[in-house]
């Protein structure tokens, strides 16, 4: 389990870069965050040494498909707090996308994890967040209807490269 109290807000966004690009180089990764070369690379080599990081690596489009427990989380805000949340919340590897929305709840978090216990994990570290308010959590069951096309044949067919008819439902 992550300890949160081991990361500061530099860490957060290291993490949050690292997460969307895997492969940026030291130096890009230190302009971005307005710190040296030599702090990027004693946060990443501290965040690996103490198991915060576990690794990097390759992350596919259809990744959340291998992953059974699947739900969504729907966070309510206390104040104005919602930047240093999403930054938090951007390096649970668990959360496959963060939506903010209007009405009652703040934002709406897609979950994905291996088992309950890998379940039960993360909705205890996204509970522990300062600012957090209120949290409702439902599993996704069963998937009744998905994407209407793979993603290989939109691309094709928005390429001219294969079957449209299948865009086009004829």
């Amino acid at each position: 389990m992550i300890n949160m109290t081991l990361m500061d807000d530099l860490d957060y966004q290291l993490v949050g870069h690292l997460r969307s690009d895997g492969r940026r180089s030291v130096s890009d990764l230190a302009a971005e965050l307005g710190v040296s070369r030599a702090t990027v690379r004693a946060r990443m080599e501290r965040l690996l040494e103490n198991g915060e990081i576990l690794g990097f690596t390759a992350v596919l489009r259809d990744d959340w498909r291998d992953l059974p427990i699947r739900a969504i989380a729907l966070v309510e805000i206390a104040g104005r707090n919602t930047e240093p949340i999403i930054r938090k919340l951007s390096a649970m590897t668990e959360l496959r996308a963060i939506h903010s929305t209007n009405g009652k709840w703040d934002l709406v978090l897609d979950i994905a994890t291996r088992d309950l216990a890998a379940f039960d994990d993360v909705l205890n570290r996204i509970r522990l967040i300062d600012g957090i308010a209120n949290t409702e959590t439902n599993l996704l069951l069963t998937t009744r209807k998905g994407p209407a096309v793979s993603p290989g044949d939109f691309t094709a067919a928005t390429t001219g490269a294969g079957p449209k008819a299948r865009l086009s439902g004829g």
